[in-house]
């Protein structure tokens, strides 16, 4: 059964670094799109792009997890995936005004 699953990047502290989607056909880990993420993160690192840190905590340490979703479709779960984006951007806008 088709599932949409989310990988994300997360520090120590569980806070996410940097998501994604996807659908798999079978509903089961497609490895190869963690390895996507990890070469975008790694490259964004390279280029000065992205803080090798977490913004919240400063870990050094990331992993990646990859878990299904309750949904089985990107289009069912577009909505809530933009709501969440939309949050954590206030979340960032809001630790980034507050250090000043």
């Amino acid at each position: 059964m088709t599932r949409v699953r989310i990988v994300q990047l997360l520090c120590p502290s569980r806070h996410c670094i940097m998501a994604t989607a996807y659908e798999s056909p079978d509903g089961e880990e497609i490895p190869e799109i963690a390895a996507r993420l990890r070469e975008r993160v790694d490259g964004l690192i390279a280029a000065n792009e992205m803080n090798p840190r977490c913004g919240l905590c400063f870990a050094k340490t990331w992993r990646y997890e990859d878990h299904p979703t309750n949904f089985t479709t990107m289009k069912e779960a577009l909505p809530a995936l933009r709501q969440a984006e939309r949050a954590n951007a206030a979340t960032r806008q809001f630790f980034r005004a507050s250090r000043g």
